[in-house]
């Protein structure tokens, strides 16, 4: 936590250094207003997307550079989300930060309190065509930090169940019908348990989904605190509530799948998409892939409710201006196209992504996708039971103690009650002043 203010500090310091002179408000261009940059403006860009997403997210770039003469917007993988925000703040404090950023929904309130952002509000108020009201309230959530606007939503996730329908069918379970409760979960996933070369250990298994902190398991097991009735913090965000009963039985029921030998902690690579996983819980934005790897095979349905309910975690990115950014009329006119209705709605029916405006989802256009593609219909229905983390300071490293102590309750077979005990009483000195 020292450490942490400590880097905070430094980096207003720095900032502020930076910025003398300039004013303390950031003033956002008019909209239309005239340039006379004399040659192009060139902005840096980091993203977390690698492989097919990020050939899709680097041919979007290219396509704004070459219908905006004037800027060339320089995209580099900054790495993913785990390792990124340390590296992102490491060069904020070095004065070495890019541009513009894609961040995590959550990492907008650091970035604020810490003086490394340009309010994207600034822009917004500023630019008499940009319609807000079409954007969804959810979206808005992610990037909203005490009562400011810090960043522009780009894309939106949700978990959901993927499942290999030949599997179902081999393993005497009905393909059309995929489980909806917990306990068809688990009995499900025990059914698509095999051992196919006769061993003695599977080689078939029938659940998987990130099962480390590093990999993002603490976004998963969210979800299923909240289907057990559990919260987070508590309303003021000064105190733990992970830990009490329905995070225990969460993370119970985590630990008698991989007991039964149905959740693997090591699963194979592409072990979903090469018939060795038969359900697997994974971000919506994943959907184009799933289907190019199992085409008809692959079915789609809600994440499965728990004692309290349905519900699954909002997930991806957010675009952000750094304050040391070259031209900010230029970056904003970066972050305008790259969340305009077209090229919104094309980078979600390419990958997945829920739409961020209204507008697109009532398209003529995302209709017909929908109709040619029955399966995204997952994605628009579970945003009604999707939940957006807190955007508060303290997340980043409160959600990284609780995902090194769901996995090591995994992973070792921990109590779970002692584990998020433990793990709380960490989260609490961090949730000081909040």
């Amino acid at each position: 936590m020292i450490r942490r203010t400590l880097l905070i500090l430094s980096i207003i310091a720095l900032l502020s250094t930076a910025c003398a002179g300039s004013g303390s408000t950031p003033e956002a261009p008019a909209a239309g207003a005239p340039t006379d940059t004399p040659a192009p403006v060139t902005l840096t860009l980091w993203h977390p997307y690698g492989g097919t997403f990020g050939q899709q997210f680097e041919a979007l770039v290219r396509e704004f550079n070459e219908t905006h003469p004037g800027i060339v917007v320089e995209p580099s993988y900054g790495g993913n989300l785990w390792t990124m925000r340390d590296k992102l703040l490491t060069a904020i404090a070095g004065q070495a930060a890019p541009d513009l950023s894609m961040v995590d929904q959550f990492w907008s309130s650091e970035l604020a309190d810490a003086g490394a952002l340009v309010p994207m509000e600034t822009f917004i108020q500023a630019d008499p065509d940009f319609d807000r009201e079409d954007i969804w309230p959810m979206a808005w959530k992610t990037a909203t930090y005490d009562g400011t606007i810090w960043t522009m939503p780009f894309s939106l996730s949700n978990i959901a169940l993927y499942y290999n329908r030949r599997l179902f069918r081999e393993a005497g379970l009905d393909s059309d019908r995929p489980p909806t409760t917990w306990e068809e979960l688990a009995t499900m996933a025990q059914a698509l348990t095999a051992d196919r070369d006769g061993d003695g250990q599977p080689d078939q298994w029938g659940l998987s989904f990130p099962v480390q902190a590093k990999r993002g398991v603490v976004y998963y097991w969210f979800a299923f605190l909240w289907q057990a009735g559990g919260e987070i913090f508590n309303d003021d965000y000064s105190a733990a509530r992970f830990q009490e009963s329905p995070g225990i039985e969460a993370l119970r029921f985590w630990q008698t799948m991989v007991e039964a030998g149905s959740l693997p902690l090591s699963p194979p690579d592409r072990g979903f998409e090469e018939g060795q996983i038969g359900m697997l819980l994974a971000s919506t934005a994943r959907l184009n892939r799933y289907i190019q790897a199992l085409g008809d095979d692959l079915g789609v349905a809600p994440l499965p409710a728990g004692p309290a309910g349905a519900a699954t975690g909002v997930g991806g990115a957010n675009i952000a201006i750094l304050s040391n950014v070259r031209d900010r009329e230029a970056a904003w006119a970066f972050v305008r196209w790259m969340t305009s209705p077209e090229v919104n709605r094309r980078w979600s029916t390419e990958t997945g992504y829920l739409p961020l405006r209204r507008s697109v989802v009532e398209s003529a256009e995302y209709r017909a996708y929908l109709e040619q593609e029955p399966r995204a219909q997952v994605i628009v229905d579970q945003m009604a039971v999707a939940r957006v983390r807190p955007n508060i300071p303290a997340y980043a490293a409160a959600s990284r103690e609780i995902g090194l102590a769901v996995e090591e309750a995994l992973f070792t077979g921990a109590d779970p009650a002692q584990v998020l005990t433990t793990a709380a009483e960490k989260v609490n000195a961090l949730l000081v002043g909040q």
